[in-house]
């Protein structure tokens, strides 16, 4: 008889590591030894080229700050202005950050970790928060990202936090779990009902408002994701040091050996295909 896969508790929570597109070419993926106190998905560059993972990035960035609208709103005046011009009327309308490299590590960390689950579990981010942002150049407040069960929103909710540190440290992970705790429920549930009323998606806004009940009354379960991108031995600090009572609670770490340079490299193709 066939051996049958047992579904690692990681799975349970998060869904099996997708088994194609980019997330598989670009991940080595492996769900470690659980404890009661330790769920640990270790994420690594199985060898995929830099500029794939780049062009796949810089993608995302302009699709979690900026709208449709804005986006073609820019094409039409690049198409109309010419080239110093169109360079001076993008003087602080750049829908990403540009100067603050503390953002742009924090904002990547959200888009990879929204963009894996998406993946991983078929749950959706029906709010890019980012493109809410009135300060582009700061961290918005409120839960990094929140995914839902589209068709049935009651059923299940994702809470995520992500953090980038150029070099691993246990105080970031304790951040994490702090912030991941089962006492702390997503204070941003609001903030996407209302921009889901003003997207005109009225009957989700509505599940939304109700949801929000449910979770108080402990009715609908959270998972609750933390993702911890550094250097190429972070899964060492996570493995050693990680340690929650929060039994829905998973850690995937992303480690490589300059993390800061695809953070930077990542912004800099997006400002380009901005621009050019």
């Amino acid at each position: 008889m066939a051996k049958v896969n047992k579904k690692s508790e990681q799975s349970k929570l998060i869904g099996e590591h997708p088994t194609s597109g980019v997330f598989f070419d670009w991940f080595e993926c492996e769900d470690t030894p659980t404890t009661a106190e330790k769920k640990h998905r270790k994420l690594t560059n199985k060898g995929l080229a830099s500029g794939a993972i780049v062009d796949y990035l810089s993608d995302r960035i302009l699709k979690h700050h900026a709208t449709s609208l804005q986006l073609a709103r820019i094409e039409q005046k690049k198409k109309i202005l010419e080239k110093h011009d169109f360079t001076d009327y993008m003087e602080g309308r750049v829908p990403f950050p540009i100067k603050s490299a503390t953002t742009q590590k924090g904002n990547l960390g959200e888009i990879i970790l929204g963009e894996y689950l998406s993946a991983s579990t078929g749950l959706e981010l029906l709010v890019y928060k980012l493109h809410y942002n009135p300060n582009i150049e700061q961290s918005m407040k409120g839960d990094d990202i929140l995914l839902f069960e589209k068709d049935n929103i009651q059923s299940n909710i994702i809470m995520g936090e992500a953090k980038f540190r150029t070099t691993k440290s246990k105080q970031a992970l304790d951040d994490i779990v702090s912030s991941l705790l089962t006492k702390n429920l997503p204070i941003s549930l609001t903030f996407v009902c209302n921009r889901l009323e003003e997207m005109g998606a009225v009957d989700l806004s509505n599940e939304i408002d109700d949801l929000i009940s449910n979770i108080h009354k402990s009715k609908t379960p959270i998972t609750y994701v933390g993702f911890y991108h550094s250097d190429i031995n972070v899964y060492k600090t996570i493995e050693k040091h990680l340690k929650s009572e929060n039994e829905n609670l998973v850690v995937i770490s992303f480690g490589e050996d300059n993390p800061a340079k695809l953070v930077k490299d990542s912004f800099a193709e997006a400002l380009k295909m901005i621009m050019d």
